[in-house]
């Protein structure tokens, strides 16, 4: 008897494979992969309980607060924030819908209502970026609902749970940059998800997506700069394909909706409030920001952003996109070109910051930034997987019918998933902090989170009671990883320090003893 017979094994492996042909079907990819997704987002979820306001919070919402506490009208409250908004319009920054969505956070009806800032950045990411792949693969291509979800699955697991340290906090606990930031990216993947269902809906539907391109299309231009400019580019690059197509005649009334984006974008950069803030910054020169931002896009995406899940989670898209570009109709022509083309797409972001300020040390700008990256990076993985296909199957349409996966194609998302997995759990045992899920857990488990949010609601408490004088506060004990942004100080007069008290109408606020016990601060 052989020890090694090798007609035996092939036979076994075969049907292995035809067993995981009929085990993993792409409905019960979808569902697998949206558990693993809405699983990881519980840790997250969780600790926001323990979130509180910070910086921008209380100072740029405080006329809105003190609007809420004298007349409890939401209408009013509103109003208050157009107000501002406006005002700031003129005299500080130009991103009008930014400065809105920032003048009204949760704290202003109360405090405890920040713990939906997660919530709300988490479902507008989640859903914008469902439905832009949605649009894309199966309004636009036709493709297999499920293999789209999940697709979007694994983008959005790359994009929150791998999203590099610094942005984290600033993306998803810090109202005022996430509202600026995250939100604003989200409304921009809704705005492109409607550009293109218009295009192919009819009738009362295609009313509905142009009416909902236009608003969110005129708020967009007015949101942060960074993400009015992107659209800008991917709006005007729409227009030059349908004007070189000679395809206008079926989509003109796009233009309605391209039109109230360029209405706001306009309306943003030439804010008079930006030559205010631009005295007060030293940036750089536009031909040199744009240079600095190719070098920067390069260089943090080879070391910072494509780290080793990102690449396990890209390969696993393989499959996916794979399977989808053997049902498409798609030519899949000049790769080169779609490549360079989201290069510069990532790189035009980090230009606004680069020109206004000079860096894009912010947290909240590198969250950004690295969101883009991920889906620019996702989208390319998929048009170079259709390229490759195309190339090396000239009858890749012959499966147009097939929806199952081949044995390939459920191999590899086995062996993407249990190295994903076990790599997972040999990284987060040395380094509790390299995923949010995994980061959140830690705060939770190390009681950081605990008791960063009872101090701060013992603070709370103090502001309320109406101390005359100025108030003073217990420093913080901890500074969780995926909460702490930033504190008051000991100087009453630190701007901070100004926009809290404003906030609760109090003479003044400081932390007492703060540098004693910052040894003690982990």
């Amino acid at each position: 008897m052989k020890l090694f017979d090798r007609d035996m094994w092939e036979k076994r492996i075969t049907v292995i494979g035809e067993s995981l042909t009929k085990l993993i079907t792409p409905k019960r990819v979808a569902l697998l992969f949206t558990a693993i997704y809405v699983l990881s987002l519980i840790p997250l979820l969780w600790i926001a309980r323990y979130n509180y306001p910070s910086a921008d919070d209380y100072s740029i919402g405080s006329s809105c607060r003190l609007v809420w506490m004298e007349s409890h009208s939401l209408l009013q409250t509103i109003l208050q924030g157009i107000v501002h908004a406006a005002d700031d319009w003129m005299n500080w920054m130009g991103y009008f819908t930014s400065n809105y969505l920032m003048a009204v956070p949760p704290s202003v009806f109360g405090e405890r209502w920040y713990v939906l800032t997660t919530w709300i950045m988490l479902g507008m990411l989640s859903f914008a970026t469902m439905y832009l792949i949605h649009s894309i693969l199966v309004k636009a291509l036709n493709a297999d609902k499920y293999i789209s979800h999940s697709i979007a699955m694994v983008i959005l697991f790359a994009t929150v749970q791998c999203m590099c340290p610094a942005g984290r906090v600033e993306a998803f606990y810090w109202y005022s940059g996430a509202a600026n930031y995250i939100f604003v990216h989200g409304m921009s993947l809704f705005y492109f998800g409607l550009l293109i269902s218009a295009y192919y809906d009819k009738g009362k539907k295609r009313i509905w997506d142009l009416v909902a391109a236009s608003i969110l299309g005129f708020l967009t231009g007015g949101g942060n700069q960074m993400t009015a400019l992107n659209v800008a580019v991917v709006v005007l690059i729409g227009i030059v394909m349908l004007t070189l197509g000679k395809k206008w005649s079926r989509c003109r009334i796009l233009g309605i909706p391209m039109g109230f984006f360029y209405l706001g974008f306009i309306m943003n950069v030439a804010s008079p409030g930006n030559w205010v803030r631009a005295s007060e910054t030293s940036g750089m020169g536009p031909i040199k920001a744009v240079f600095v931002s190719f070098y920067e896009c390069l260089d943090r995406a080879v070391s910072e952003w494509t780290t080793w899940p990102v690449i396990v989670l890209m390969l696993m898209l393989i499959p996916l996109f794979w399977h989808v570009a053997g049902s498409v109709r798609l030519n899949y022509r000049y790769p080169a070109v779609i490549l360079f083309l989201g290069y510069c797409l990532v790189s035009a972001m980090m230009t606004p910051p680069f020109f206004a300020v000079g860096n894009i040390e912010a947290g909240r700008i590198q969250a950004l930034t690295y969101v883009m990256y991920i889906l620019i990076l996702s989208l390319c993985v998929g048009y170079m997987t259709g390229w490759v296909r195309r190339r090396m199957d000239e009858k890749a349409q012959k499966n147009a019918e097939d929806k199952r996966f081949t044995v390939s194609q459920s191999w590899c998302l086995v062996g993407c998933f249990l190295l994903l997995l076990c790599g997972s759990i040999l990284n987060v045992i040395p380094e509790p902090h390299c995923f949010t899920y995994s980061s959140a857990i830690e705060d939770l488990r190390n009681g950081s989170a605990k008791a960063y949010g009872e101090v701060l609601r013992e603070r709370i408490e103090l502001y309320h009671d109406g101390s005359q004088g100025i108030v003073e506060v217990d420093p913080l004990p901890t500074r969780p990883e995926l909460l702490y942004f930033s504190d008051i100080r000991e100087d009453s007069d630190y701007w901070e320090n100004i926009g809290l008290a404003r906030f609760y109408a109090l003479e003044g606020v400081r932390v007492r003893d703060a540098e004693q016990f910052t040894e003690g601060v982990s």
